[in-house]
């Protein structure tokens, strides 16, 4: 029912959405878990040749999105959509100087959405399918993490590391760490929260999972300031996937190559920096 009472966002300019600069995702007040500095992400190549689209040849783009995937698009208390995604759109807006517009849908209506045309774009952490639509290069990669607690003296790059090391049952973090940590014990739980629980209580001395689950419970109250991230970041698109990327309709280069050498100038003017920080205070890297 939510997002059926949503379709009028669709006619919204972007520029009517509530400006978020400076805000922080909508949740209880928490102090920051002490962390290295965070490092910003460089997905694109500065040295590659991107011509500059006009808006003449662009007009005004639809993105479709989710309300329901914390902390790229989602609803605040007051019912405000926002989220890293939100923002990101906002910005290549501004960088391509169009109109835009976004739209929220389910998550299982929004590729074939984009093909029958209610949108132009979809960003929502939908995977590509290799051969209905086209993606741009990914503008946010999930790498997975270790964290420990802080007093300890876990060290994934040891060698022979002989530690059990807690992930949830049946996922690529599991698979990962008994492909490239084959001395570790794997000791494998239902849920994450229960994993984190336990190396918060020194049961176990790491948790291995991805990075923004691990880096939003280091940043909340759960973690009381506990642990902090060891070693990493892991990368490894056959574990997983490609990345966050903007996904077009196959007639749609000329809108790609636009988004690509936009997110690369949001990149490049330190916005995306910005956008970041104010979504992942703990760093993903």
């Amino acid at each position: 029912m939510r997002h059926a009472l949503l379709i009028l966002a669709m006619l919204l300019p972007l520029a009517a959405l509530p400006a978020s600069a400076g805000a922080a995702p909508d949740a209880d007040a928490a102090t920051p878990a002490a962390q290295d500095p965070v490092v910003i992400p460089n997905f694109w190549d500065p040295r590659a040749r991107l011509e500059r689209p006009t808006p003449a040849t662009i007009g005004a783009i639809r993105f479709l999105m989710t309300d329901d995937f914390p902390p790229f698009s989602y609803r605040d208390r007051r019912g405000v959509l926002m989220g890293f995604n939100v923002d990101l759109v906002r910005a290549i807006c501004d960088v391509l100087e169009v109109r835009c517009a976004v739209q929220t849908r389910p998550f299982g209506t929004l590729g074939q959405a984009l093909l029958d045309r209610a949108g132009d774009a979809v960003i929502a952490g939908l995977a590509n399918d290799g051969s209905k639509l086209l993606a741009t290069n990914p503008y946010l990669k999930i790498p997975g993490r270790f964290v420990a607690r802080k007093e300890g003296t876990f060290d994934p790059a040891a060698k022979g590391l002989d530690a059990f090391i807690g992930t949830v049952c049946g996922t690529a973090h599991q698979a990962y760490l008994q492909r490239f940590f084959p001395s570790a014990k794997a000791v494998c739980y239902l849920s994450l929260r229960t994993a984190l629980d336990q190396v918060k209580e020194g049961t176990i001395p790491a948790v291995f999972a991805d990075a923004v689950s691990l880096a939003f419970w280091l940043d909340g109250p759960e973690a009381a300031g506990c642990c902090r991230f060891a070693g990493g970041p892991y990368l490894d698109d056959r574990y997983f996937g490609d990345g966050l990327t903007i996904l077009v309709r196959p007639d749609d280069r000329r809108l790609r190559a636009a988004l690509d050498y936009a997110l690369r100038e949001v990149h490049q003017s330190g916005r995306y920096e910005e956008i970041y920080l104010r979504y992942f205070p703990v760093g993903l890297f």
